[in-house]
């Protein structure tokens, strides 16, 4: 009796252990990409693209393509409302990249998509909606 009741103690303590010890699931890193070609469809070979670092929580913001625009990373940051949406520019032109640093609580959800624009003084004046990313990447912080 006594040793069926130390296999169950013992269980018990694995079961523990592994729902309330162990470390929080891995986030993914994501790429959204916008194509600054009104003909062409969005890929890494041309127009920009906006990139989620979950470990380190960096947006990197890269113009692929000397076109004349500017890529911005649109990031949603904790909510699916439009008021939880930042605009990082990068307006320094082909193969340079806008790095990020943001500090953000473990599991924190994140949206991200990757646009092209002409910069116009504001956060969203001269984004050229119609050639953002068609889709929210997502994952968590």
């Amino acid at each position: 009796m006594n040793r069926t009741i130390r296999l169950a103690l013992a269980a018990l303590s694995a079961v523990f252990l592994t729902l309330f010890v162990s470390g929080p699931a891995s986030a993914a890193d994501i790429t959204a990409y916008a194509g600054a070609d009104w003909n062409e469809t969005p890929k890494a070979t041309n127009g920009g693209k906006a990139t989620f670092k979950a470990y380190g929580e960096h947006l990197l913001v890269t113009d692929l393509e000397k076109d004349g625009h500017s890529t911005i990373g649109l990031i949603s940051i904790g909510c699916d409302s439009p008021s939880c949406n930042y605009y990082y520019w990068n307006r320094d032109g082909q193969g340079t990249t806008r790095d990020v640093d943001l500090s953000l609580g473990e599991g924190t959800h994140i949206g991200l998509k990757a646009c092209i624009g002409d910069w116009k003084g504001s956060a969203t004046g001269g984004i050229m909606w119609d050639k953002c990313s068609s889709t929210w990447k997502e994952t968590s912080a």
